[in-house]
């Protein structure tokens, strides 16, 4: 066994990294803080909170270094933005441990309420209802991978929902930096409270937080970042803020009339998207009267607002299940749309925001993942704006919203919560 050295020993760098530390940073800012949606995931464990540490101080510096990542990368090439991340908020690198120069205690925990997020509910015959409803103010789209799983036949509950913390989780954040370092890690903590937040899903408006002290980042900020973002009309709570800005890419992706051809919710018709259809043709089969027929060929515009999507079709002669992801080494790409309510110094409004480098999300390639087989190489959207165009006003969500799927979204969101 080779023997290890200075670089790859583990107890060398741990020992580095202790001694990196020093001592903690001076000048200490302390905040109040507190949830405005219910927070699920964050813990040890994927999807569960932890009833005795419900922030987690590391997970929190970890979504500030995203924050800082996202808004200090122009004009640095990888390299030097890896050494002032580094630097900033400490890391491991090739030959040494660096120590954050960001110190971060949470303290006064408060009103740390668990329960299911859903419930499944019984019928007269004694089974449980297909699909569980929400509870504890959760919006079922947005947190759909807690609902649990019922048993064969619906008479038992295989899998519990997962529990979430009720909104109006308090605590204080105390935060310790140089002064030199304080106006970086600002705008990382604008930017989180803003738009960020505590545990998963967060992009979908899990764990939103309100930061007293700090000043809600403006349209004109994330403009000047690269950024976009789309404003609700003020009014009503957290809850009702959030929920609107959901139910409006359920209903730009799913909703009767608008994602799907039916009216009648217990049979929704086809979707409107070409996915579906895209994927009869690649797995060259399809049910009686499914036949592809959709107008766009060759993208998965959906795939735009996050990966990967699984597919499951119910009828005797459809494709088998299969899995749209990132063509590459990776299984999954992060949503470049956040939904949550926004807090405007005044009151609650539902808010969209497309990061900035959201364009990215257009670009990348495919592969579409069968048990036994596969596809590669396969487009999100055409890179011709004149295609663009043409392929934008045969999708039905799209039409007269804009050329490329998450622009429509927001213009659809705009006349949605306006």
């Amino acid at each position: 066994m080779r023997k290890p050295t200075h670089e790859n020993d583990p107890e060398q760098l741990a020992r580095n990294w202790r001694d990196a530390r020093g001592a903690a940073p001076s000048n200490e800012r302390v905040f109040v803080s507190r949830t405005i949606t219910p927070l699920y995931g964050g813990g040890v464990e994927a999807g569960q909170v932890d009833d005795e540490l419900p922030i987690r101080p590391s997970g929190l510096r970890g979504q500030w270094r995203f924050w800082w990542r996202l808004l200090n990368r122009q004009g640095r090439s990888p390299a030097e933005l890896f050494a002032v991340e580094r630097a900033l908020w400490g890391g491991i690198g090739a030959k040494a441990a660096s120590a954050s120069q960001v110190s971060v205690r949470v303290s006064d925990v408060s009103n740390a309420q668990l329960l299911p997020a859903f419930e499944f509910k019984k019928k007269h015959d004694g089974k449980h209802g297909g699909v569980p409803d929400p509870a504890g103010g959760v919006s079922a789209y947005a947190l759909f991978p807690a609902q649990g799983k019922l048993a064969p036949g619906g008479h038992a509950i295989e899998e519990r929902p997962r529990e979430v913390a009720k909104p109006g989780l308090g605590f204080r954040l105390r935060i310790a930096c140089g002064d030199e370092q304080w106006p970086g890690v600002q705008q990382a903590l604008r930017w989180w409270a803003s738009f960020g937040g505590v545990g998963a899903r967060t992009r979908r408006g899990l764990g939103a937080v309100r930061v007293d002290g700090l000043e809600p980042v403006t349209v004109d900020e994330v403009a000047a970042a690269g950024g976009r973002l789309v404003l609700g009309k003020r009014g009503g709570d957290a809850a009702s803020a959030w929920n609107a800005a959901v139910d409006c890419l359920r209903e730009f992706r799913q909703g009767l009339g608008v994602g799907r051809r039916g009216s009648n919710p217990k049979d929704p018709g086809r979707s409107y998207w070409p996915e579906a259809d895209a994927i009869r043709q690649l797995a060259n089969t399809h049910s009686a009267g499914h036949a592809p027929e959709h107008p766009v060929v060759g993208c998965y515009p959906r795939a735009a607002f996050g990966l990967p999507i699984v597919f499951q079709f119910k009828d005797k002669g459809e494709p088998p299940d299969s899995t749209l992801e990132p063509d590459g080494d990776f299984d999954r790409m992060a949503s470049p749309l956040i939904l949550r309510p926004y807090w405007d110094g005044e009151g609650y409004r539902p808010a969209a925001l497309l990061l900035p480098g959201w364009e990215q999300a257009l670009r990348g390639r495919l592969k579409l993942r069968f048990e036994t087989s596969g596809h590669q190489r396969l487009a999100t959207w055409p890179v011709d704006t004149r295609e663009q165009a043409e392929t934008a006003e045969r999708i039905h969500p799209m039409q007269g919203h804009g050329d490329d799927p998450l622009t429509a979204f927001l213009a659809f969101f705009r006349k949605g919560v306006s």
